[in-house]
């Protein structure tokens, strides 16, 4: 049955002066599965240690009974993580512009036309609404999915997937968006689906013409026809998008489910050129577009008033917002910036998924860096390290400029 463990955080004491609410404990609970082993740690002042490899298998329907051994890496994990502190996994209710925001990051309206010989038309419609997730994030879906009641959850080794896909179910998401609209370019794909989904309601789609129809309208949504229908259709005629126009950002909480999806909370170190000093420290929030949504960057720069600066070419300096070619970023690389404005609003408007974590770990980074401690003590730029082998892919290692050389 595996065991249930209890994942402590207390900070050191030559450190409680870094966090704003010093000497606190965090405690998740969480049921694993695992096996001690003698490891040579790559850890800053450890040689070899006895350490506990663990799988954590998430919460209690989900159990898995046998230990997936590809999952266990032989190396140290150090967690900074702390408990999901702003879902709760028995009630599960999710304010609905944060959904909003999240689709808008990581939802997909698409029309599944696939072979059938069984049908008249030979080809079975079906209108998806879907958001696609890691595994990791599993119980964040799973809220959505409560909260909307409807949908289901499908799962792979590596991928969650929640969709709703049927008739009855997709009037909820239908009125969901419609109260609560979408701001991005995505809001045209909604528009197309929304059209979709009336001809499949009245039955149109069992007819040749109905079918013709939803092809041409499918030609506009996200990416196109596949390459089956395009050979099986070929005189479809794509539909115009409807006329998107982006009218700016009213709804914190709509940015929290955004930023949940599209955000990013690094840390940068670097070699400093100056050697009195043990290691130069960044923190940085960001944000990466395709061009087309540089409105929204704009617009989430004027919210939190960041002032932006466009520039024709790829050099990257300290501006809010990079164009290049096909993309867009906003960078906030100001401490301050970060210190007074993206944590205090993250802070009252909550990141909900795994990025909570990236969340907590940036901020506790940002105190540190605020003391400047760490550009004399090896011991504070180590703590600051240990912290950053825990954050984004390490739950992976980050993306980081050419211009920065890490330590």
């Amino acid at each position: 049955m595996g065991y249930r463990g209890s994942k402590s955080e207390i900070f050191n004491k030559m450190l409680t002066t870094f966090d704003p609410q010093p000497n606190q404990v965090s405690v998740k609970e969480q049921r694993v599965d695992g096996s001690w082993d003698l490891l040579k740690s790559t850890a800053p002042s450890a040689s070899k240690c006895k350490s506990l490899r663990c799988t954590l298998t998430g919460f209690e329907r989900n159990h898995q009974v046998k230990i997936p051994s590809k999952q266990l890496n032989n190396r140290l994990f150090y967690s900074t993580q702390v408990q999901q502190p702003h879902i709760d996994l028995n009630k599960q209710n999710i304010e609905p512009r944060f959904i909003t925001g999240f689709t808008d990051a990581e939802g997909c309206f698409s029309i599944k036309i696939q072979p059938n010989a069984k049908l008249k038309t030979k080809w079975r419609v079906r209108p998806v609404f879907s958001i696609t997730l890691h595994i990791k994030d599993a119980f964040l879906l799973e809220a959505i999915k409560n909260s909307l009641g409807v949908g289901n959850i499908s799962k792979s080794s590596k991928t969650v997937i929640f969709a709703v896909d049927s008739i009855k179910e997709i009037p909820v998401i239908l009125n969901h968006f419609d109260n609560y609209p979408l701001l991005t370019q995505k809001l045209s794909d909604y528009l197309i689906f929304k059209e979709c989904f009336e001809i499949i309601k009245r039955n149109d789609h069992l007819s040749e013409k109905g079918l013709l129809e939803l092809i041409s309208l499918k030609s506009s949504l996200n990416l196109g026809l596949p390459a089956n229908l395009k050979l099986a259709f070929p005189n479809a005629i794509a539909k115009d998008r409807p006329q998107y126009k982006f009218k700016g950002i009213s709804n914190p909480f709509w940015i929290s489910g955004f930023v949940s999806g599209e955000g990013s909370f690094h840390i940068v170190v670097r070699k400093p050129e100056n050697k009195s000093i043990t290691g130069e420290v960044f923190a940085r929030f960001s944000i990466h577009l395709h061009v087309r949504d540089i409105a929204v960057l704009e617009s989430l720069t004027s919210y939190f008033k960041l002032t932006v600066q466009q520039s024709p070419d790829s050099v990257v300096t300290d501006k809010k917002v990079t164009i290049l070619k096909n993309s867009a970023s906003l960078q906030v690389k100001k401490l301050s910036d970060n210190l007074n404005i993206i944590i205090p609003f993250f802070d009252k408007y909550s990141i909900l998924g795994m990025k909570s974590m990236d969340f907590e770990d940036f901020k506790k980074v940002c105190y540190i860096i605020k003391t400047k401690e760490h550009l004399s003590s090896q011991l504070v730029l180590n703590k600051i390290l240990e912290i950053k082998s825990g954050m984004n892919l390490n739950r992976g290692s980050i993306l980081i400029k050419e211009e920065d050389k890490e330590i």
